[in-house]
């Protein structure tokens, strides 16, 4: 928001003194929203100007914006109105900072409707009583596969594993070496793109924190069970001729050279955004391709249809200068129609249940999976603390360690748990 000159000072004066004899005081001129994401800004602007057409408050929407803008902002004298964040990891670390405002009373004031909202990515925002956020759009994970790679190792195209021993049983018949020992396909990478962990560790019945957030659990024995589960498709076929045939990939994903599509890669874990237009269908239209969700341990057929929600959300920031301004339009945002607007353009879940009936989510099967896994009794969330950047960044490491280089993970995570236990409990005081 522009500063205000001392004319424009005094007007402001003037209309507090009209506002005490029952008039309304004078608006924002500007609201400000940050969004970190945004492929196509042109087009999120143009969804907030039909707030500007509906309102009269013009919006001024600045996307993507770098990660590293966002606590200098927060902490500074001129934050955004609203600030949209790609994830909700550091929510809870501005709130215990007073950084960002709990939402209660905007929400009731709002008509903004938390039953319509999905339980799962509304619960992500919870901090015991309060509600420091607002899911806006989020993502989840599945399995996908390449039915012509199946179909070649003799495998049924149509049928998906139906457990994590049948995923490595079908990872092995779809590996393939040449004469001179390199590979020339891969059944499954675990952490394809980027680590799944969070999907794992709740397969095996655990995360890295005590599900109240209270207590660091790193070394529990579901964390265990997920590193060792996810080590044996580097070592099994030698963790070095893995990496080096999986090296650069990432940097194909929005090519149609991606390993999934040229039959590098017969399964991996992916978002909903794939089933869209923006990625398949516009990369490799031809694929034959499935997906379904990731499938339990068999010895726990009660965790099918697990799966961990993360993804947008919408905070305002404590030092907003008109919180009753930044309120009016996260209500308009958190509206079912503008919900299935902005997500059916980028072929994300929406959080909304009325919008998530809209055909756009429905008429797609494969996008469907995604939306019924919302629904699911096992739909989970990323439990995040006050240190949760900093232990991420920590068992980044200790994963490459295991998962890559084939170190046992006790030791590893009995260290993390000893570190970071004392850590949360003072950042919890």
């Amino acid at each position: 928001m522009k500063k205000l000159n001392v004319l424009f000072c005094l007007l402001i004066a003037a209309s507090l003194i009209l506002a005490a004899c029952g008039s309304k005081p004078a608006g924002p001129q500007v609201l400000r929203v940050w969004i970190q994401w945004g492929d196509n800004p042109q087009q999120i602007q143009a969804l907030f100007d039909k707030y500007t057409a509906e309102t009269g408050v013009k919006v001024e929407v600045t996307a993507p914006v770098e990660e590293d803008k966002i606590l200098p902002a927060l902490t500074g004298s001129e934050p955004p109105d609203v600030l949209v964040l790609s994830g909700g990891d550091l929510v809870k670390s501005y709130a215990k900072e007073n950084l960002v405002v709990e939402l209660s009373d905007i929400i009731k004031t709002g008509g903004i409707d938390l039953n319509d909202i999905f339980p799962a990515p509304l619960n992500q925002c919870r901090s015991g009583e309060q509600i420091l956020c607002l899911p806006w759009g989020t993502d989840m994970y599945a399995l996908f596969w390449n039915k012509d790679m199946f179909e070649a190792a003799g495998l049924d195209p149509e049928k998906p594993p139906a457990t994590m021993e049948e995923l490595a049983e079908m990872a092995d018949k779809l590996t393939k070496f040449d004469s001179n020992g390199n590979l020339t396909q891969v059944g499954f990478l675990p952490d394809q793109g980027w680590m799944h962990d969070d999907l794992y560790v709740r397969m095996f019945g655990g995360f890295w924190y005590s599900e109240d957030g209270q207590h660091v659990t790193i070394n529990s024995q579901p964390m265990i069970d997920s590193l060792t589960w996810q080590q044996q498709f580097y070592t099994k076929y030698g963790a070095d001729k893995v990496l080096a045939f999986s090296s650069g990939w990432s940097d194909q994903y929005m090519s149609a050279d991606y390993p999934f599509y040229t039959g590098k890669m017969a399964m991996y874990v992916d978002g909903e955004w794939m089933t869209g237009p923006n990625f398949i269908s516009a990369f490799k239209p031809e694929a034959s391709y499935g997906v379904a969700p990731f499938p339990p341990p068999a010895a726990h057929p009660e965790r099918a249809n697990t799966a961990v929600v993360q993804g947008t959300v919408v905070v305002i920031p404590a030092g907003a200068k008109n919180k009753d301004a930044s309120a009016k339009l996260l209500a308009w945002m958190m509206s079912p129609a503008i919900v299935a607007e902005e997500f059916c353009f980028n072929a994300n879940l929406p959080t909304s249940k009325t919008a998530a009936k809209d055909p756009c989510f429905t008429s797609n099967p494969k996008f469907k999976v995604f939306t019924d896994l919302m629904s699911s009794p096992n739909a989970a969330y990323v439990i995040t603390t006050p240190i949760s950047l900093e232990l991420n960044d920590a068992f980044g490491v200790v994963y490459e360690q295991v998962v890559h280089t084939g170190e046992a993970p006790q030791p590893l995570l009995d260290a993390l748990q000893a570190e970071f236990e004392p850590k949360l409990q003072e950042a919890l005081k």
